[in-house]
């Protein structure tokens, strides 16, 4: 009987820790230093269903150990980032050309709970001779090649086209975060439900602390019986584990407490050290660009360098009653509400990128924290 009683701290310790471990939801990633996968995601070969918070978010890793995630209605994306405290993800397709997805009519979001981070635009789609196109047109690299360039306008800009030198291919709808960013980088998408963020900004992790959020689709039979199978075995094996541990406290008690402190120290490096702290430049305040002059256009359309007679950013041309504000760091200028929206998500300017004076040399930099996966645009 006493062996029995000894070796019980061992039995529980040994056999039930490991199959409580084995169905948690634990962070995974599907390359080492990957982008970590956790609620309401969950990689399916790897995590149980409860780990999710449905199957529009399930995950999965290809043979290139990749992060994949399947539309209903358009296919495979490779994930190149999520931020689980601003409820975002990027995705790209599988030759970093997700724009011709656009082109060929084959993106939608129909079936899913997902949004682009940014409203449709109708882009008109030209094929230009080389060194024939604006310089602060974006030509999207994935469709050009040494013969000709392929960009994307505005559709109620086409007036702007260089006349002989591009001919019309197609026109879609298009996020317009594909434009003013690299038409390579992919498609930023969002999600409402469930509502994670404030959760996530306390330093919390959705899902593991917040029960509601992570069993609400389940029966209260079934959220008994997890109850049942996980705390019961857990209370008793630490309650063995804790036995066991005080029938060894008198043995060897400078060696143990040496040991300890070294496991300790090795956690803690393991834990601190995971992920490496980035700097993270947001976009200006309301207050900053309501600061920056604005200039009304007269019937004469006296601009500030008549040469410069079209907004980079819209494409469109200046029109008298027309309000223009002007970036001061290096005076470039654009209708009001366009450059308003661009300095809310850029510090920069959209022709020169020069960040504004207090940018440069700012006295506090926001340290993203460990857990947040945060990626830097």
């Amino acid at each position: 009987m006493a062996t029995i009683i000894t070796l019980l701290p061992f039995f529980f310790c040994f056999f039930f820790l490991p199959q409580l471990a084995a169905n948690s939801c634990y962070v995974s990633p599907c390359a080492a230093g990957g982008q970590p996968i956790r609620f309401p995601f969950r990689l399916i070969d790897q995590q149980p269903p409860s780990c999710g918070y449905s199957t529009d978010f399930d995950l999965s890793c290809n043979e290139l150990k990749q992060t994949i995630f399947t539309l209903p209605s358009s296919g495979d994306f490779i994930v190149e980032s999520i931020s689980y405290t601003d409820q975002f993800m990027r995705i790209n397709d599988g030759d970093n050309c997700t724009i011709k997805r656009f082109l060929d009519k084959k993106f939608t979001l129909l079936g899913s709970p997902f949004q682009f981070s940014l409203d449709l635009q109708e882009y008109t789609f030209y094929k230009c001779k080389p060194q024939r196109v604006p310089l602060w047109w974006y030509p999207i690299s994935c469709l050009s090649n040494d013969n000709y360039e392929v960009v994307g306008v505005v559709s109620r800009s086409t007036s702007t086209i260089p006349s002989g030198f591009c001919d019309v291919i197609t026109t879609a709808m298009v996020p317009a975060e594909s434009f003013y960013e690299s038409t390579n980088s992919g498609v930023k998408l969002t999600w409402n439900v469930p509502d994670c963020g404030s959760c996530e900004l306390s330093g919390n992790v959705c899902g593991e602390t917040n029960v509601n959020i992570a069993t609400s689709g389940l029966s209260k039979a079934a959220k008994y019986g997890i109850a049942v199978g996980v705390l019961i075995p857990g209370l008793l094996s630490i309650t063995c584990c804790a036995l066991y541990v005080s029938s060894q406290r008198g043995q060897r008690p400078e060696r143990n407490r040496g040991r300890l402190h070294e496991i300790t120290t090795e956690l803690s490096g393991t834990v601190f050290n995971r992920h490496p702290q980035v700097l993270f430049i947001p976009g200006l305040d309301s207050l900053t660009i309501a600061s920056y002059p604005k200039t009304q256009l007269g019937e004469s359309l006296e601009l500030p360098n008549p040469n410069d007679k079209t907004c980079p950013i819209c494409l469109g041309e200046y029109q008298p009653k027309e309000t223009l504000r002007t970036i001061p760091e290096c005076n470039h200028y654009f209708h009001s509400n366009c450059i308003d929206e661009w300095l809310g998500k850029n510090p920069t300017c959209p022709l020169c990128r020069k960040l504004p004076a207090f940018c440069r040399n700012p006295p506090e930099v926001s340290l993203v924290r460990p857990h947040d996966d945060y990626a830097i645009y």
